[in-house]
């Protein structure tokens, strides 16, 4: 039974709400030409905006097939020789659409495969899932300190590969500090303020610390809290919190990488979770 409130939020669906009102403005108010153009081009810009910049920020390398479908895709549209109206015929398409269409069906079908295999997905929904799988509702109210929830015996080097590892299969986002690294586990279309905003505060949100001397501890923002569907019992799910990650941070350490994902999967959440 799914502990979390059903998500209902638009914000991954904004940009292409944004595409296709202009594609449509243009349409009206100039003809069809334009208006593939016009989309061909802030597909382009698309993919330097959000598909290198996600990459460069999480180091994940799939970004590069969504970064690289985008250019093609937004090269499709640019080149494509489009009658200016639906009445006149299709003119002869150009040897290098030709090029690009054939790299466009390439990365469409990689990409595929990596939304199915959720390699594009920011996993923190079903992080709070996991973290609640066990967690009944309680009498201990919600409180914004953070909690003790553990101790590993690993270097700090250790550590810091870890945290890489699971800011690049996208658990979260990582900041290093200077005793410590916190993990924020990031949801699917949640992920604008980490990836753009200079400011975002993210003590504020919900993170996991390992020390560098060993201990872990764990902060569950509010709103978190708040999405779940019943009051769970706070220290109860602060404590399974940290020892998922716990657990995570043993697999990497065995070598065992992949069952930190087979985890995460079992939760058995939609592509667009």
């Amino acid at each position: 039974m799914r502990k979390l409130k059903a998500d209902r939020g638009i914000q991954g669906l904004i940009p292409a709400i944004i595409s296709l009102v202009l594609f449509f403005l243009c349409f009206i108010f100039f003809d069809l030409r334009v208006a593939f153009t016009t989309l061909g081009i802030l597909i382009l810009f698309y993919s330097l905006a959000f598909g290198f910049w996600s990459f460069y920020k999480t180091g994940n390398y799939y970004m590069l097939v969504s970064t690289f479908y985008l250019l093609s895709l937004g090269g499709v549209m640019v080149l494509m020789k489009v009658p200016e109206s639906l009445h006149e015929p299709v003119p002869q398409l150009p040897d290098e659409f030709k090029v690009v269409l054939v790299f466009f069906y390439l990365l469409l079908f990689w990409l595929i495969y990596g939304m199915v295999t959720k390699r594009f997905n920011y996993r923190g929904r079903e992080v709070l899932e996991l973290a609640a799988w066990d967690v009944e509702e309680g009498p201990e109210s919600y409180t914004e300190r953070p909690r003790p929830a553990g101790v590993v015996d690993y270097s700090k080097y250790d550590i810091i590969d870890f945290t890489n590892h699971l800011r690049r299969i996208m658990i979260g986002m990582t900041y290093e500090e200077e005793n410590r690294v916190l993990i924020v586990p990031i949801k699917y279309g949640q992920e604008w303020g980490a990836l753009y905003n200079p400011n975002f505060n993210y003590l504020e949100k919900t993170w996991i610390a390992f020390n560098f001397d060993g201990q872990v501890s764990v902060h569950i923002s509010r709103k978190d809290y708040l999405n779940y569907k019943e009051d769970l019992a706070f220290d109860h799910l602060c404590e399974s919190m940290g020892k998922l990650f716990i657990s995570f941070a043993d697999f990497y350490m065995r070598g065992d990488k992949v069952r930190i994902l087979d985890r995460l999967n079992s939760v058995k959440l939609g592509i667009f979770s």
